[in-house]
């Protein structure tokens, strides 16, 4: 596998953004969203020599009568990781 480009600060706000989006939208296709009532994403990369390390963390909040499991929401970030990998290597390798 080829190496990461050196990133810039630009270069981490948009892969920030955009694995948000990526998250949203797998964690929408696990969710109805009459069920959801919020979500929030915290996204912590962190990149040094060269290496990239993204650390996520998801918090769900249902409406009271949802059947959700978390391990449908686990599915649904795991599913968001292959694609954003999938990303980095289309967007972000030389």
């Amino acid at each position: 596998m080829s190496k990461l480009k050196v990133l810039t600060d630009e270069d981490l706000s948009k892969i920030s953004d955009d694995f948000g989006e990526i998250l949203e939208s797998e964690v929408s296709k696990s969710v109805s969203v009459k069920e959801l009532e919020d979500m929030d994403l915290d996204i912590v990369l962190n990149y040094e020599n060269e290496q990239l390390d993204v650390d996520v963390d998801v918090g769900v909040l249902f409406d009271e009568l949802s059947e959700i499991s978390q391990d449908q929401i686990s599915k649904a970030i795991d599913e968001a990781y292959l694609k954003f990998d999938s990303y980095i290597d289309e967007n972000f390798r030389v």
